[in-house]
């Protein structure tokens, strides 16, 4: 499974940085849970995207709650997320 988070960032460029460090811990802590990196997008509604790629969802709400626990709300003013599930997800074979 793979979650797309686009997202604008409301902070400062180096408060970017310390984001995705801390993105990158909290990711590496968790077994069946891989940050794959922050990417730009091209959509005109969002400046950045981070892309997870993890075994089940509960590792994605795993994420969240150690990094607003540790953390608190990054400071993001809009964000999106996509889930992308594989075929053989739900089952489909071709």
């Amino acid at each position: 499974m793979l979650i797309l988070i686009y997202f604008n960032y409301a902070g400062k460029p180096e408060e970017l940085k310390e984001f995705l460090g801390r993105t990158k811990s909290i990711s590496n802590g968790i077994k069946g849970f891989e940050f794959k990196g922050m990417f730009i997008p091209m959509s005109e509604w969002h400046d950045y995207v981070l892309l997870f790629e993890l075994t089940s969802y509960e590792k994605f709400l795993e994420f969240e709650r150690t990094y607003r626990k540790k953390y608190g709300r990054p400071p993001v003013a809009l964000a999106k997320a996509e889930i992308l599930h594989t075929l053989e997800e739900f089952g489909i074979t071709l």
